[in-house]
């Protein structure tokens, strides 16, 4: 089984590969340093993404007319269907149609949840925190497949979990707002918590249809193309006409979406996923530069950057029991 989760943090898996037979290229560098290439090609865009939605979500602050989370989310995913449509238009309503309405209409809903509490939280806070706290979405993963699918919880897993929110605590810091401190607390430091959860929960739904036999290229293309209906629903609420470089701003969104996600396909074709967790720490690198460069953020924070390494070293302990529990989890070649 494979997936495709649409979270611009950069949590997603290798679906796209298999809907599209992506070949394998292993001329020349050596296959996984080539997979390396591409992975860091992924946070590179994903980071790129964030920096625009924090612009135009008014999260720095020069942005006249911000845009609301939803809308841009709606947006973002219709440039995205209009990119796919070839697809789409080549094998007909063919390629949308599901054995499984109800659990694809969970994963899409869920999806699209996770990525407008992600641009919300873009929208309050720096690119580089919401980030360091997006790396706990495998923390989510673990838990729901136990909890929803049955996996067993090894002692490597359990340590993981442990470990992930150990890391988010040092980020979140939650004593300091029971005790009292000199530090700001505000409730926008849990969206990147709730973005993860909502993207597990989608994550979790693939995995569910993927047991049950269904089409990696129906899952993927039901995904990109029914999220922006679906996100559309909530935008009406809060609904703000994008202004002409908005737009811009949006198409180019769109774009850099579907480069990160075909990156991040052929990051996982070409090398294992234990093997490149390790480098999706450079999501928060870039982010931060981005941050730095176009936003003069600049992110001091000690526990920002402890919390991210302990989090991301979790992620390496939970990758390496997810190839061992769930055998979809490995690239095909």
């Amino acid at each position: 089984m494979a997936q495709l989760h649409r979270h611009p943090s950069g949590e997603e898996t290798s679906e796209i590969k298999q809907a599209y037979k992506i070949p394998l290229q292993t001329s020349g560098l050596a296959a996984h340093w080539q997979g390396v290439i591409w992975k860091l090609l992924a946070c590179l865009f994903f980071a790129a993404i964030n920096g625009i939605v924090r612009y135009i979500s008014g999260g720095t602050g020069q942005e006249i007319s911000p845009l609301p989370s939803a809308v841009i989310t709606f947006w973002q995913n219709l440039f995205g269907c209009f990119i796919i449509l070839p697809w789409t238009l080549k094998d007909g309503l063919k390629s949308l149609k599901t054995k499984y309405p109800r659990l694809q209409t969970i994963r899409i809903a869920a999806a699209v949840l996770g990525v407008v509490l992600w641009y919300m939280s873009l929208a309050h806070m720096t690119i580089a925190e919401a980030v360091a706290l997006g790396f706990t979405g495998p923390i989510f993963s673990v838990i729901g497949a136990r909890l929803y699918l049955n996996e067993r919880l090894g002692i490597i897993r359990l340590i993981g979990v442990g470990v992930g929110f150990v890391g988010a605590f040092i980020i979140l810091r939650p004593d300091q707002a029971l005790w009292g401190s000199e530090a700001t607390y505000q409730w926008y430091v849990f969206l990147p918590l709730f973005s993860a959860i909502a993207i597990a929960i989608s994550k979790l739904a693939s995995r569910k249809l993927g047991a049950y036999g269904e089409n990696p290229k129906v899952m993927t293309l039901t995904l990109l193309f029914f999220m922006s209906p679906c996100a559309l629903v909530p935008a009406l609420f809060e609904w703000t006409w994008p202004t002409f470089q908005q737009f811009l701003w949006l198409g180019l969104l769109g774009l850099f979406s579907m480069a990160a996600h075909y990156s991040t396909a052929k990051a996982y074709q070409l090398a294992e996923v234990v093997f490149l967790t390790p480098f999706g720490f450079a999501r928060l690198l870039f982010s931060a530069l981005i941050g730095f460069i176009a936003f003069a953020e600049i992110p001091t924070s000690q526990s920002l950057w402890i919390g991210a390494t302990i989090i991301v070293v979790s992620s390496i302990f939970l990758s390496y029991e997810e190839k061992k529990f769930n055998p979809f989890s490995r690239p095909s070649a």
